[in-house]
């Protein structure tokens, strides 16, 4: 999916929710602000695939949507506690991993 479509469907998302929020079942608005935030996300997220804030924001936007979905949002659960604390754990192993290949590439095997 392209950018030009992810912001169409979260334009529809946003439009969907905010304005009839009052004719939509109980608990709709916060699942459907989530996937908006969600949406916008994923788009800074493939502009920007290098920076840390863009991912950090992606995860946890996508957290946010889970929870809504998923588990009680009225509350501040372990999963969300644990998923905060990780993800920059998980961002260093994957730049710790890209900047070993290209050395590898750059040095060993020129």
């Amino acid at each position: 999916m392209t950018v030009n479509k992810i912001l169409w469907v979260a334009t529809i998302v946003s439009i969907a929710t905010f304005l009839f929020w009052r004719y939509l079942p109980e608990g709709s608005f916060y699942v459907g602000s989530a996937l908006f935030i969600f949406l916008m996300a994923v788009v800074i997220f493939i502009q920007n695939k290098r920076m840390f804030i863009s991912f950090y924001l992606l995860c946890i936007s996508f957290n946010n949507l889970l929870d809504e979905l998923l588990f009680n949002p009225k509350e501040l659960g372990t999963n969300e506690i644990i998923f905060a604390l990780i993800l920059p754990i998980f961002w260093l192993i994957k730049t710790y991993r890209t900047c070993l290949i290209d050395w590898y590439r750059t040095n060993i095997l020129n």
